[in-house]
């Protein structure tokens, strides 16, 4: 899908700044500036907390299992690409690093907001963000969000509910996993085995591979406070290397990064080894994978490759969050209640849009702005937090 230019540099120093609720969108079904047929009346709610989103990325981490009826459902991934685990087909789980990054470019972790345009819902009760061309929520899910589209999640859920938006941006993530080829061994515990993923989140497209001569030849980890031209899964990964928010909402990981000669030059990567680079164009240092926080064990390199090591479902390491299975206490909508009592926060705070396939979903990110004049408009005025990545499918 085609993705028009990024904002990132001023979208990601308001969302490390906190001020993430200074531009907030809702055209919703009933506006008079609805022209993009958003299908979905905005619901009223209240933010989750930092503490109460910790917990809802933990839950949607270890995927359909774990989050139950309070998510859409999902087919299984493939898990192994004969280097050397043969493949096989296993409950999707994700790398919770990723999916705090991506939320955080998509809305800056933001669900509901009392809305700052169009100019006919400005103000009024905190109800859900919906971005001109009807990304909805946390997640921003764009596709089966508008009038007369029948998407296989439920659209109202999707707009009412931050544990059933964050899991369906999830499975939207899911989709492109099993769309594209595989990454080292392909194992979805292992951060950079979502490279490819990621890219395909925001589009296989050329605009997005790290070949691309738009991009500089000498970049190094793309930083959120720095900004500058980079293709999606190198923003993405940059954020998880460079947290957001005070104290930092995920811990540091140092993130390798696949050979550019793997990758080709076109907007669909083969199957790539397994990612040894220091920065998408320093392939001389070397650095490990890593195993996600979120299935266990500090993440520390690790030797001949991962990092970290599998552990029980609902515990981050290093006095991160520590949740059940279940969803998380801390936020309200009309839609229905969080699905569970647990997911207390302790130690500091810890806190990932969008590609196309069978996912049938299109999702934009916060870092992206829209192409139409009205939203140009409000990018240059400094009010366009929402960077667009959609989901799409």
């Amino acid at each position: 899908m085609t993705r028009v230019a990024s904002i990132a540099a001023l979208l990601g120093a308001l969302a490390v700044t906190g001020s993430a609720s200074a531009y907030c969108p809702s055209y919703t079904l009933s506006s008079s500036n609805n022209s993009y047929n958003c299908g979905v009346e905005a619901v009223p709610g209240t933010n989750p907390s930092v503490a109460a989103w910790q917990a809802l990325f933990t839950t949607v981490a270890q995927g359909p299992p774990a989050w139950g009826n309070d998510g859409p459902a999902v087919a299984d991934i493939g898990q192994g690409c004969g280097k050397p685990e043969p493949n096989t087909k296993v409950p999707a789980k994700f790398a919770c690093e990723l999916l705090k990054a991506i939320a955080m470019a998509e809305s800056g972790w933001t669900q509901f907001c009392v809305p700052t345009t169009p100019a006919d819902q400005v103000g009024g009760a905190s109800r859900t963000i919906i971005s001109f061309d009807c990304g909805y929520g946390i997640a921003q899910v764009t596709s089966g969000m508008h009038i007369g589209e029948n998407p296989s999640y439920n659209p109202q859920r999707v707009a009412a509910e931050p544990l059933y938006n964050l899991a369906t941006g999830a499975s939207i993530l899911a989709a492109k996993w099993r769309a594209t080829q595989c990454v080292g061994d392909n194992q979805p515990t292992v951060v950079e085995h979502w490279y490819t993923a990621v890219w395909a989140y925001n589009g296989l497209a050329y605009s997005n591979n790290p070949s691309n001569p738009n991009y500089s030849s000498t970049r190094g980890v793309w930083n959120p406070t720095v900004g500058g031209a980079a293709p999606y899964q190198e923003k993405v990964f940059g954020r998880v290397e460079h947290p957001s928010g005070d104290p930092p909402r995920w811990e540091s990981v140092a993130l390798a990064y696949p050979n550019p000669a793997d990758v080709g030059g076109t907007g669909a990567p083969p199957a790539l080894p397994e990612p040894s680079c220091a920065s998408p164009t320093n392939c001389t240092s070397k650095r490990s994978v890593h195993t996600s926080n979120c299935f266990g064990g500090p993440i520390e390199p690790g030797t001949g490759g991962v990092a970290g090591h599998a552990g029980a479902a609902g515990s981050a390491a290093g006095g991160g969050v520590n949740a059940g299975g279940g969803g998380a206490a801390g936020w309200t909508s009309a839609g229905g209640t969080g699905g569970g009592a647990t997911g207390a926060a302790s130690g500091k705070n810890q806190s990932s849009s969008t590609l196309s396939d069978e996912g049938g979903c299109q999702c934009a990110a916060v870092g992206r702005t829209p192409s139409r004049g009205s939203a140009w408009l409000l990018a240059l005025l400094g009010l366009s937090l929402l960077g667009r990545r959609r989901a799409r499918g």
